[in-house]
């Protein structure tokens, strides 16, 4: 293969992976804490595209400024999906942990309820938006380039990821969370509000979609059925990474993407991801604790 094409094939790769990696983190995050697999993640990421891009269609709103607006709605679908009803299964179970089947059966529910009640009102068709700068692009010597879009979405992912590792860590309510994901009896002895940290802790993961979808609609086609393509590459980033680990999901999904991106250049686009499931493989048996997390 020509080194400038690897080149290039490598830093689209990053610039997309650092996406993947950022729509992991709400994944790993729940699941870090309540031990949940979240199977409607890719659904609520659909949800966060739909919303700017509408924003857009009708009032002409910028879709970065329609992160004040989807990533509210989206940790309050998230905390009402858990409050009504992942939060039974708890009560039903009388423990501070569910089994795993049930939630991954509910979770996939919700996903399927949201993927078809948007596919009833929106149609199956794929939408995106045309912004004026989307086509410009930050040059590197005269040969390799950076759309201006996909780079301001890789920078952002960056700073989601360290924005809420920052949060975890010396906010209040971030160190609840992280106690009630090291032990809940503990926490809950200590006067936590184990199931109201739960409702936050869901709600936050889905939030992180709602920006992240207001970054990636500028360069991305929205239809209400991408979310299971979405919902995947981001179970295989955290395993990748290391379930629990924020540093490792970006780690795991600037993997994915380069993986991804080089197997484009010599199988078609659609195959590709063959490549990426062969990865996952062989972390899960050499290496299952992830790269920089714990055993899954």
């Amino acid at each position: 293969m020509d080194p400038i094409i690897l080149g290039i094939a490598v830093v689209n790769g990053i610039v997309v992976g650092g996406l993947y990696g950022a729509i992991a983190v709400g994944l790993s995050l729940i699941f870090g804490v309540m031990r949940v697999i979240n199977f409607a993640h890719g659904s609520f990421l659909m949800i966060g595209l739909f919303i700017p891009f509408w924003l857009w269609q009708l009032y002409g709103f910028n879709p970065y400024l329609s992160i004040l607006v989807a990533a509210p709605a989206l940790f309050g679908l998230g905390y009402a999906v858990q409050a009504v009803l992942i939060a039974p299964l708890y009560k039903r179970e009388r423990a501070m942990v569910i089994e795993p089947l049930s939630a991954l059966m509910l979770t996939a529910g919700v996903g399927l309820i949201l993927d078809n009640v948007t596919f009833m009102f929106f149609g199956p068709d794929y939408r995106g938006i045309t912004l004026e700068f989307a086509s410009r692009a930050l040059w590197v010597g005269d040969i390799l380039n950076i759309n201006y879009t996909r780079g301001i979405a890789f920078l952002a992912s960056l700073v989601i990821a360290a924005g809420l590792s920052l949060f975890l860590a010396y906010s209040d309510l971030g160190r609840s969370i992280r106690s009630t994901a090291q032990n809940r009896d503990a926490a809950a002895l200590c006067g936590i509000n184990v199931m109201r940290i739960y409702n936050v802790t869901f709600g936050l993961g889905c939030a992180i979609l709602g920006v992240v979808g207001c970054l990636m609609i500028p360069f991305y086609l929205v239809s209400p059925h991408i979310g299971l393509a979405f919902g995947v590459r981001s179970f295989i980033t955290v395993v990748l990474g290391g379930i629990g680990s924020i540093p490792g999901c970006i780690l795991g999904g600037l993997i994915l993407g380069v993986v991804e991106s080089v197997a484009a250049q010599f199988v078609t686009a659609s195959s590709a991801s063959i490549f990426s499931f062969i990865i996952f493989i062989l972390v899960l048996f050499f290496k299952p604790t992830g790269l920089l997390g714990m055993r899954v």
